[in-house]
């Protein structure tokens, strides 16, 4: 059996919403997932996180140790490739993304979601949201 892939998802949190995206990847099975991807030898998955928010955000957005929480971890399928398993950790940012976001090389679309939206979001994703109703951190 394959390792499982060690994957990092930033949820960002504006007005009620949750930004999801879907990546080239996660177009395949037209799913959204978080901003995120795949932890580099000897990175830590803060470090992953950090270079995925500026890879995915680009146009000069950063974020730092200080502005992330790690809420939840699991394993779970993967959503751009039902067939693997990865470890999902998934990170609450404390930053309001101050940039444009804009499709690249890595992202087709950008989506705040708003509760109820009728979109094929990935299981992390679907476990967020029940974790941020929990904590109050979405409102119903």
């Amino acid at each position: 059996m394959n390792d499982i892939k060690q994957v990092v998802g930033i949820a960002f949190i504006e007005n009620n919403k949750l930004l999801i995206v879907q990546s080239h990847k996660s177009s395949k099975t037209n799913s959204y997932t978080f901003i995120g991807g795949g932890v580099e030898e000897g990175e830590t998955l803060i470090e992953a996180a950090i270079r995925e928010v500026g890879e995915e955000i680009h146009n000069g957005f950063s974020i730092n140790e200080e502005d992330l929480e790690l809420v939840l971890s699991k394993e779970e399928k993967a959503a751009s490739d039902p067939t693997k398993r990865i470890s999902m950790h998934i990170f609450l940012a404390h930053k309001k993304i101050d940039v444009p976001l804009t499709p690249n090389e890595e992202i087709l679309i950008y989506h705040w979601y708003q509760l109820g939206d009728n979109l094929n979001i990935s299981n992390s994703i679907k476990d967020f949201l029940e974790y941020a109703i929990n904590n109050n951190i979405l409102k119903k």
